[in-house]
């Protein structure tokens, strides 16, 4: 098995997530490290603290999408892994969560772990669940939610995000690598629904916990950077998977919840984030996808 995470900037964290790695009973894996061009010292720690790690070293910021691939790339060409684990550097894993993750899996079933808030058990992360294509977002707000009885049963979900997931690695050769022009955000719910079309499947093993830091690397909605690129591809994912009227639909709603979060962003004097909102939106009209130009 290939765990694979990828790095930008990280040195903050790593000490953490590598610490917990190191903690792990599955006798059988590999990290690999997909670095994008960090100038903080985080391949050399990863170095340090593993030294069996195998380091792709980009040496400039492919995204999360550009990393991933080219690090999965090289994981295919050495033929050697049945499985490749995408797992955020900004992740806590448990000692025992790979086990029940293999143990569920098969050649035609992705599986994601339970995945809590840092620091907060009991308290779910929107790391897996149904998505409303109609609106672009989850059916069922699952971020900041306490966990129920049906959270405690291994479960089908429509998708699950790449904090976290544990995919076949033949799935790749018949779904495809990521989709680069998401660059980041987004491009994990595009993966999913291309391989339930295909055929496999995306489950939830809640045996298997992490807890995930949400938002330590890139800043997600409280960030220009994760306004930027969550406004231009929520289209773009809705456009690529559905037909001109169910897509019309979500624009409508789209577009009428960003203007009512800009305004509540500029009453708080966050310009910062409407004006990446705003280009966003702009970008993904103009078809300008891949990294911000």
């Amino acid at each position: 098995m290939a765990i694979l995470t990828v790095t930008t900037n990280a040195a903050a964290h790593l000490p953490a997530y590598l610490a917990a790695l190191q903690r792990v009973t599955y006798p059988a894996w590999e990290l690999w490290v997909a670095d994008n061009g960090s100038s903080d010292g985080s391949a050399e720690l990863v170095r340090q603290a593993m030294p069996a790690a195998r380091v792709v070293e980009n040496g400039a910021n492919l995204g999360f999408t550009g990393a991933c691939n080219r690090a999965v790339a090289e994981i295919l060409a050495e033929g050697r892994a049945e499985y490749v684990l995408f797992l955020n550097d900004d992740t806590e894993v448990t000692p025992g969560f790979l086990e029940p993750l293999a143990a569920l899996a098969d050649r035609r079933t992705l599986v994601a772990p339970k995945t809590y808030l840092a620091g907060q058990p009991g308290v779910l992360d929107d790391a897996a669940g149904e998505f409303d294509w109609w609106r672009g977002t989850w059916k069922r707000r699952v971020l900041g939610r306490p966990e129920g009885p049906g959270d405690q049963y291994p479960h089908a979900v429509d998708t699950a995000n790449l904090s976290c997931l544990l995919v076949p690695a033949a799935a790749f050769c018949e779904v495809g690598l990521l989709d680069d022009a998401f660059f980041v955000y987004y491009d994990d719910t595009d993966f999913c629904r291309r391989a339930r079309r295909a055929g496999y499947r995306v489950f939830v093993e809640p045996r298997s916990v992490v807890y995930h830091r949400k938002g330590a690397t890139l800043g997600g909605q409280a960030s220009a950077f994760g306004c930027y690129y969550l406004a231009r591809n929520r289209p773009y994912l809705v456009r690529k998977h559905r037909g001109r009227l169910q897509f019309g639909v979500f624009l409508g709603y789209y577009l009428a919840t960003r203007a009512v979060r800009m305004a509540a962003w500029a009453a708080a004097g966050r310009f910062d984030l409407v004006q990446a909102t705003a280009a966003g939106m702009r970008d993904f009209a103009l078809g300008r996808m891949g990294p911000r130009r």
